[in-house]
């Protein structure tokens, strides 16, 4: 039986500021606090944030492996839809798995901007669906725990903000069933990105040992965007948002959000 209780640091973050919205999207087995220090950072700027938990994330595992990726795209636009009702510009950014679902957003729904970090366009053997659809029977589940130093450097980065020092809000443990479904979002997406119009920021790293550059250049060959800015990063893994050049991502978005909004649209 699920026990549905939320992990510590994994509740919705929502700030509301001025009629400028934006949408922050965690990862895969992720949580909002993946992006929270973003949507902190956004929110200081006068912004209405918010950064929602996305089906299945945040509670356990097993939640996870019942999901599909549609309830993902389910919470995702609920979000949007909450922003759209407040404001008068919504941008959407998703790191990873949530940077596939802001593409999807920006491909079915109105929006002002959308912003990709890290975003796996690309798939490699072990997520093909094909091999994930029998996979999933023989290993339902696999530890994919952080053994590099990341997870320490954003304990460290927790103490200097004044924060609890809980570490990367995460599964361990991961279903294949809920990669499967990933791989399937995936495919999905790139399928829709000819639908993709509204301007356009893409961040990778160089660095990042999870999603290689190439899903970039996928997604910048497959939109339709003519405003389409890339951003290439040199000492940053995969996830951005908490990693060595934060602080950067941080600024690169704020611009982006900022040169595409009216002056009248600054106060609440």
């Amino acid at each position: 039986m699920s026990n549905r209780v939320i992990m510590a640091g994994a509740t919705p973050f929502f700030v509301r500021g001025n009629r400028i919205g934006v949408l922050c999207l965690h990862g895969f087995t992720a949580s909002p606090h993946e992006v929270q220090w973003l949507a902190r950072h956004l929110a200081d700027q006068g912004y209405t944030v918010y950064a929602p938990r996305i089906a299945g994330h945040g509670t356990n595992p097993y939640d996870l492996a019942r999901m599909r990726w549609q309830d993902w795209f389910a919470s995702a636009l609920d979000a949007y839809q909450v922003l759209r009702q407040q404001c008068d510009q919504v941008f959407v950014c998703g790191l990873s798995m949530g940077g596939v679902l802001a593409l999807l957003l920006s491909a079915t729904e109105k929006v002002d901007g959308v912003i990709a970090l890290a975003a796996p366009m690309m798939l490699k053997r072990p997520l093909e669906p094909n091999y994930l659809r029998l996979a999933k029977y023989i290993v339902r589940y696999t530890n994919q725990g952080d053994q590099t130093d990341f997870p320490k450097y954003v304990i460290e980065q927790q103490q200097l903000r004044g924060e609890t020092p809980i570490g990367r809000v995460r599964y361990n443990l991961w279903p294949t069933a809920a990669v499967e479904q990933l791989a399937l979002l995936i495919q999905h997406t790139a399928g829709q990105l000819h639908q993709v119009k509204a301007p356009l920021l893409l961040v990778y790293s160089e660095g990042d040992v999870t999603v290689g550059l190439e899903s970039q250049a996928r997604i910048v060959q497959g939109v339709r965007s003519v405003d389409k800015q890339v951003m290439i990063l040199k000492a940053s893994g995969h996830i951005l948002t908490q990693d060595r050049e934060h602080a950067v991502v941080f600024e690169r978005v704020t611009e982006f959000i900022r040169q595409r909004t009216t002056f009248s649209h600054q106060n609440p």
